[in-house]
């Protein structure tokens, strides 16, 4: 199963749809459809959409990142079962997420220049 499979998933078991899904994460729904849907380009999901989606809560369970990035695990972690290597995965998505936003403020302004 793909990033993009366990992304659906998630929309279902938290009973979203592309739309609302992308509203709680105040992304485009763009983004959201082309992460997801058959229809869509199926691309892998930013680091902004993957620390967003790391950042749900259901109750006082968060969402596994080894489960989102690995499909290792369960779905959900409760706190108290959080793995130390879980930390590292949401520091990882947190460097990526700046080296992202670093590389599309670099690609705007060659953009501009040209």
């Amino acid at each position: 199963m793909s990033i993009n499979d366990r992304i659906a998933e998630l929309i279902e078991h938290l009973r979203y749809n592309e739309n609302s899904f992308s509203k709680r994460l105040a992304v485009s729904s763009s983004a959201i459809f082309n992460i997801v849907n058959p229809k869509g380009r199926r691309s892998y999901p930013s680091g902004v959409v993957l620390d967003k989606i790391l950042s749900i809560e259901e109750g006082d369970r968060k969402i596994s990142a080894e489960w989102l990035m690995r499909g290792e695990g369960e779905m959900f972690l409760e706190d108290k079962e959080r793995k130390p290597n879980e930390h590292k995965l949401y520091s990882m998505v947190e460097d990526l997420t700046a080296k992202v936003n670093r590389l599309e403020d670099e690609f705007l302004a060659l953009k501009r220049k040209a």
